[in-house]
């Protein structure tokens, strides 16, 4: 039934059998959360703004708006990336296995350069 080999102890001697946990935690991901609530209230704030008073003043803050809140989910993305790249070396470091980690990490980049790319197109463009 029991082979003659005893198995060794996992955790040192004197201490107890509770694992330490380990958690993922960079600031990138509290950044990421306040580009997009800045994108909300640029873009919500330059529409309400917009709405008061008339003439050509209202429009450039529309564009404006537009440009802060472009500016600010790209951001978003770009953290994002970045996010989750540190997550990936933190997994592959402590050899912990994550679902749908290097596709998020994909997903972000290629809305990353397709936000960058409007945001820029708009800014050549002239809006």
């Amino acid at each position: 039934m029991e082979s003659g080999k005893q198995q060794g102890s996992l955790n040192a001697s004197g201490t107890t059998g509770t694992p330490i946990p380990l958690t993922f935690s960079h600031p990138s991901g509290l950044y990421r959360k306040i580009a997009v609530l800045a994108a909300l209230v640029v873009s919500i704030g330059s529409f309400f703004g917009s709405m008061v008073g008339e003439g050509e003043a209202n429009y450039d803050l529309l564009g404006l708006g537009a440009f802060g809140c472009c500016f600010f989910i790209n951001t978003a993305f770009i953290l994002e990336a970045v996010y989750n790249y540190k997550r990936l070396q933190f997994n592959e470091l402590h050899g912990l296995q994550e679902k749908n980690l290097k596709s998020n990490f994909v997903a972000a980049v290629v809305l990353a350069i397709f936000g960058l790319a409007i945001l820029f197109g708009n800014l050549l463009d002239g809006y």
